[in-house]
Protein backbone atom coordinates (compact mmCIF):
# COMPACT_ATOMS: atom_id res chain seq x y z
CA UNK A 1 0.00 0.00 0.00
CA UNK A 2 3.02 2.21 0.63
CA UNK A 3 4.20 2.52 -3.13
CA UNK A 4 0.99 2.50 -4.36
CA UNK A 5 0.16 5.72 -2.88
CA UNK A 6 3.37 7.10 -3.51
CA UNK A 7 3.00 6.38 -7.11
CA UNK A 8 -0.80 7.90 -7.56
CA UNK A 9 0.15 10.87 -5.66
CA UNK A 10 3.52 11.53 -8.34
CA UNK A 11 0.65 10.96 -11.43
CA UNK A 12 -2.12 13.42 -10.19
CA UNK A 13 0.95 15.75 -9.20
CA UNK A 14 2.50 15.31 -12.75
CA UNK A 15 -0.81 15.73 -14.40
CA UNK A 16 -1.68 18.68 -12.17
CA UNK A 17 1.44 20.45 -13.25
CA UNK A 18 0.71 19.32 -16.85
CA UNK A 19 -2.62 21.07 -16.56
CA UNK A 20 -1.20 24.21 -14.72
CA UNK A 21 1.27 24.77 -17.61
CA UNK A 22 -1.19 24.19 -20.60
CA UNK A 23 -3.90 26.74 -19.25
CA UNK A 24 -0.93 28.90 -18.79
CA UNK A 25 0.39 28.62 -22.32
CA UNK A 26 -3.34 29.12 -23.34
CA UNK A 27 -3.90 31.97 -21.56
CA UNK A 28 -0.92 33.54 -22.66
CA UNK A 29 -1.35 32.60 -26.00
CA UNK A 30 -4.46 34.28 -26.42
CA UNK A 31 -3.89 37.36 -24.77
CA UNK A 32 -0.72 37.48 -27.14
CA UNK A 33 -3.06 37.21 -29.99
CA UNK A 34 -6.14 39.39 -28.63
CA UNK A 35 -3.19 42.25 -28.28
CA UNK A 36 -1.89 41.53 -31.93
CA UNK A 37 -5.66 41.79 -33.46
CA UNK A 38 -5.99 45.22 -31.13
CA UNK A 39 -3.01 46.81 -32.89
CA UNK A 40 -3.73 45.90 -36.44
CA UNK A 41 -7.44 46.78 -36.69
CA UNK A 42 -8.27 49.87 -38.65
CA UNK A 43 -7.88 53.16 -36.72
CA UNK A 44 -11.69 54.13 -35.50
CA UNK A 45 -10.36 57.98 -36.42
CA UNK A 46 -13.74 59.89 -36.95
CA UNK A 47 -11.80 62.57 -38.67
CA UNK A 48 -13.18 64.92 -36.12
CA UNK A 49 -11.19 68.11 -36.06
CA UNK A 50 -12.76 71.08 -34.55
CA UNK A 51 -10.74 74.92 -33.69
CA UNK A 52 -11.15 78.05 -31.73
CA UNK A 53 -10.61 81.23 -33.03
CA UNK A 54 -11.03 84.95 -32.61
CA UNK A 55 -11.80 84.84 -29.23
CA UNK A 56 -13.15 88.02 -27.08
CA UNK A 57 -13.24 87.93 -24.08
CA UNK A 58 -15.62 90.63 -21.21
CA UNK A 59 -15.99 90.44 -17.92
CA UNK A 60 -18.65 87.92 -17.44
CA UNK A 61 -18.95 87.15 -21.07
CA UNK A 62 -16.57 85.11 -23.88
CA UNK A 63 -17.55 85.28 -27.69
CA UNK A 64 -15.71 82.53 -29.89
CA UNK A 65 -15.93 80.63 -33.73
CA UNK A 66 -15.46 77.36 -33.56
CA UNK A 67 -14.28 75.93 -36.64
CA UNK A 68 -15.02 72.50 -38.13
CA UNK A 69 -11.72 71.82 -40.22
CA UNK A 70 -12.65 67.84 -40.29
CA UNK A 71 -15.10 65.62 -42.59
CA UNK A 72 -18.27 65.31 -40.21
CA UNK A 73 -20.62 67.19 -39.60
CA UNK A 74 -21.05 68.88 -35.67
CA UNK A 75 -24.78 69.35 -34.63
CA UNK A 76 -25.01 72.44 -32.35
CA UNK A 77 -28.32 72.22 -31.17
CA UNK A 78 -31.79 69.72 -31.63
CA UNK A 79 -35.27 70.46 -30.27
CA UNK A 80 -33.62 73.81 -27.78
CA UNK A 81 -31.52 71.24 -26.70
CA UNK A 82 -27.50 72.13 -27.09
CA UNK A 83 -25.35 69.35 -27.99
CA UNK A 84 -22.02 70.33 -26.97
CA UNK A 85 -20.39 71.86 -23.83
CA UNK A 86 -17.75 74.77 -22.95
CA UNK A 87 -15.83 74.76 -20.11
CA UNK A 88 -14.75 78.31 -19.06
CA UNK A 89 -12.22 78.40 -16.80
CA UNK A 90 -9.96 81.30 -15.09
CA UNK A 91 -8.26 82.67 -11.99
CA UNK A 92 -9.85 85.71 -9.74
CA UNK A 93 -7.84 85.12 -6.64
CA UNK A 94 -8.59 81.26 -6.66
CA UNK A 95 -9.18 78.90 -10.01
CA UNK A 96 -12.97 78.60 -11.13
CA UNK A 97 -14.14 76.78 -14.33
CA UNK A 98 -17.64 76.32 -15.28
CA UNK A 99 -18.93 73.63 -17.30
CA UNK A 100 -21.73 75.26 -19.38
CA UNK A 101 -24.42 73.86 -21.54
CA UNK A 102 -26.06 76.88 -22.14
CA UNK A 103 -24.76 78.84 -24.87
CA UNK A 104 -25.80 80.66 -27.76
CA UNK A 105 -24.97 80.51 -31.27
CA UNK A 106 -25.32 84.05 -32.94
CA UNK A 107 -23.87 83.56 -36.39
CA UNK A 108 -22.82 80.61 -38.73
CA UNK A 109 -20.64 81.07 -41.83
CA UNK A 110 -18.74 79.88 -44.15
CA UNK A 111 -14.92 80.41 -43.69
CA UNK A 112 -13.32 82.86 -45.08
CA UNK A 113 -16.31 84.22 -46.80
CA UNK A 114 -19.31 86.71 -45.78
CA UNK A 115 -21.80 83.62 -46.48
CA UNK A 116 -23.75 83.18 -43.32
CA UNK A 117 -26.73 80.72 -41.96
CA UNK A 118 -29.77 81.36 -39.71
CA UNK A 119 -28.33 79.48 -36.58
CA UNK A 120 -32.32 79.13 -35.78
CA UNK A 121 -32.54 76.89 -39.05
CA UNK A 122 -29.49 75.80 -39.83
CA UNK A 123 -27.93 74.52 -36.19
CA UNK A 124 -25.36 72.34 -37.19
CA UNK A 125 -21.33 73.12 -38.66
CA UNK A 126 -20.84 71.51 -41.96
CA UNK A 127 -16.82 70.99 -42.74
CA UNK A 128 -15.60 74.14 -44.07
CA UNK A 129 -18.53 76.25 -41.76
CA UNK A 130 -17.44 78.31 -38.45
CA UNK A 131 -20.20 79.30 -35.84
CA UNK A 132 -19.79 82.29 -33.18
CA UNK A 133 -20.63 80.88 -30.12
CA UNK A 134 -21.37 83.16 -26.70
CA UNK A 135 -20.81 82.02 -23.58
CA UNK A 136 -22.41 83.83 -20.00
CA UNK A 137 -20.76 82.98 -17.07
CA UNK A 138 -23.29 82.24 -14.31
CA UNK A 139 -24.81 84.83 -12.56
CA UNK A 140 -22.96 83.92 -9.15
CA UNK A 141 -19.52 83.52 -10.83
CA UNK A 142 -16.86 86.78 -10.03
CA UNK A 143 -16.11 88.62 -12.69
CA UNK A 144 -12.83 87.84 -15.10
CA UNK A 145 -10.07 90.21 -13.83
CA UNK A 146 -8.59 92.40 -16.76
CA UNK A 147 -5.45 90.58 -17.68
CA UNK A 148 -6.63 87.28 -17.00
CA UNK A 149 -5.56 83.91 -18.17
CA UNK A 150 -8.66 82.52 -19.58
CA UNK A 151 -8.53 78.68 -20.71
CA UNK A 152 -12.21 78.05 -23.27
CA UNK A 153 -12.70 74.42 -24.15
CA UNK A 154 -15.71 73.33 -26.77
CA UNK A 155 -16.28 69.88 -26.44
CA UNK A 156 -18.31 68.22 -29.51
CA UNK A 157 -21.12 65.92 -28.95
CA UNK A 158 -18.14 63.67 -30.86
CA UNK A 159 -16.04 63.41 -27.86
CA UNK A 160 -13.62 65.88 -29.40
CA UNK A 161 -12.60 68.92 -27.60
CA UNK A 162 -10.43 72.30 -28.80
CA UNK A 163 -9.25 74.06 -26.33
CA UNK A 164 -7.55 78.26 -26.67
CA UNK A 165 -6.34 79.90 -23.75
CA UNK A 166 -6.49 83.93 -23.91
CA UNK A 167 -6.00 86.85 -21.68
CA UNK A 168 -9.07 89.29 -20.91
CA UNK A 169 -7.57 92.83 -22.75
CA UNK A 170 -7.82 96.32 -21.05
Amino acid sequence: MGFSVVAASAVILIGLITFIGVVTASLLYAINQLTITLNTLPNRDLDVQIELDRVNINASLVQFYVKNKGSKTIFLKNQDFNWNSVIIAYRNNTWHSYLIEDYTVSEIKVQNSTVSFNPSTHTYINPGEEAKIIVSLPADAPNIPTNGTVIIVFISHYGVSAMKEEVRAA
